[in-house]
């Protein structure tokens, strides 16, 4: 099996052994295989990049060009079509990492000594998010209910950006701080909002945003 083109974002270079490629056939296939996670013939890595958030996690881009990987090293082969009925409804679930992070921020805003800013509101709204999104996640059906789940994972997003903008404003200067937890958090929520994101996706959360 050979590998050609480019993987925009690899994260874990230097961490990790052994990588997961993906990729497309001319028969409109998809095939998914691992390799080393190494510079080796036809593989070849990027300097880290410069990131926002998540600089640690050590991500590249990869450039594929005639990588040859034996055919016990793939690990699933399947027409696109049949892949995307089911890969397509699981990226409309919300992120676990989404109401980790938004929990986080209301905890640092209940712990300001000054008492900034309310967070009683903001929890209960978390946790009732939180709650349906996750009873969405184990419907045993993972094609059904898709607007919903589209519709409480763009609500997770507001929800969180408004709790890690809140942190920052509460925390003042201090918060521009790099020691500093609050724009952390609202540095990881901005990952979050382009983690697993798919087209469907991202026009659903345009769509919310460009509503008054």
């Amino acid at each position: 099996m050979r590998f050609d083109g480019t993987v925009p974002w690899y994260t874990g270079w230097g961490l990790n052994d052994v990588m997961l490629l993906a990729g497309a056939t001319e028969a409109d296939e998809v095939v998914f295989a691992f390799t080393d996670a190494r510079e080796q013939p036809g593989l070849r890595p990027s300097p880290p990049m410069r990131l926002a958030a998540l600089t640690a996690a050590r991500t590249v881009s990869v450039r594929l060009d005639g990588l040859w990987v034996p055919e016990e090293a793939v690990v699933l082969r399947a027409p696109r079509e049949e892949f995307a009925r089911t890969d397509t409804p699981r990226s409309t679930n919300t992120s676990p990492a989404v109401f980790g992070v938004a929990r986080a921020a209301l905890d640092l805003l209940a712990r300001a000594p000054d008492g900034a800013a309310p967070t009683e509101a903001p929890r209960a709204q978390l946790d009732e998010v939180r709650s349906r999104a996750y009873a969405l996640a184990d419907h045993p059906v993972p094609h059904e209910h898709v607007e919903e789940r589209l519709a409480l994972r763009t609500r997770a997003y507001d929800v969180m950006r408004a709790a890690t903008t809140t942190a920052v404003v509460a925390g003042g200067g201090r918060a521009t701080s790099l020691d500093d937890p609050a724009q952390r958090l609202a540095r990881e929520g901005m990952f979050l909002l382009v983690h697993g994101q798919t087209a469907p996706v991202r026009r659903a959360h345009l769509a919310a945003l460009a509503r008054p």
